[in-house]
């Protein structure tokens, strides 16, 4: 889906995925204003499915456990780097040493270094599009309520993108065009789904300008999404240093004003 990020770059690379999102609906946790400022704390390695990674055109698929392994490391390097520096920040040198690979061994898989970052991004896009699709399963809404599906949502996704905001920054300004298409599926994805939701809850469906409403205003969420991945803590036309749990109930407002017809 194209032209679904006013103001920014590319309007395309949202929705892109790794975190495990519970799948039960939950009140949002307030998270104080302090731990927005908090640096990362270190994660534990994730696994990447390189097939998932070699839909890549810039990547090149490895053959032997071996190279498969080598992969992985890359990957992780520069997912570990990411969590304490910019992309900017880091360079080959650093990724191989990181991995343990030779620097000849990451360009044997990798055309440069923007081709780590869109395979690293394609693995955590395909992570969201699966994990999207449980979290707004129909079934798990039937009974519950628009707010606890609206907040649920929009908590998961600030968490997402406060997870991996460095990862996704870099993707938003890389100028690359197979990426911004493969993250727009999942802005169409999450729209899809989250209406379907939205339609078990209502009981029935919503109407084609309801529908679209809500199509526009998920389109919105991952917008403002990505503008704050970008602009940190800046927000435009707002107050600075906003809290998640602020920031959140600002999302969940738009999208309550869109879905107010399943009520």
């Amino acid at each position: 889906m194209h032209g679904v990020f006013p103001g920014v770059r590319g309007a395309l690379a949202e929705g892109l995925g790794g975190n495990n999102l519970a799948m039960a609906p939950a009140p949002v946790t307030a998270i104080d204003a302090s731990r927005d400022q908090r640096k990362p704390k270190a994660r534990g390695v994730r696994t990447h499915d390189l097939a998932v990674v070699g839909r890549i055109d810039r990547v090149t698929a490895p053959k032997q456990a071996r190279s498969e392994r080598s992969l992985q490391r890359v990957l992780a390097a520069l997912e570990s780097l990411l969590e304490r520096k910019t992309f900017g920040e880091i360079s080959i040198p650093e990724i191989a040493a990181r991995s343990e690979c030779s620097a000849a061994t990451i360009y044997g898989r990798f055309k440069d270094k923007q081709s780590i970052l869109a395979a690293l991004h394609e693995s955590l896009r395909e992570r969201l599009f699966v994990n999207l699709c449980g979290l707004l399963e129909p079934q798990r809404w039937v009974g519950c309520s628009v707010d606890e599906l609206v907040d649920r949502f929009c908590s998961e996704m600030v968490a997402f993108y406060r997870r991996d905001r460095n990862l996704l920054a870099a993707t938003l300004v890389m100028g690359d065009h197979e990426v911004y298409v493969r993250a727009g599926q999942n802005i169409a994805h999450a729209a899809k789904h989250f209406t379907a939701a939205l339609q078990a809850l209502a009981g029935g469906t919503l109407g084609k300008d309801v529908e679209r409403s809500v199509e526009v205003a998920v389109r919105a969420v991952f917008a403002l999404l990505q503008q704050r991945a970008l602009y940190r803590s800046v927000a435009i036309g707002r107050p600075a240093g906003r809290s998640d749990a602020v920031f959140c109930a600002e999302l969940a407002l738009l999208l309550r004003t869109s879905a107010q017809a399943a009520r």
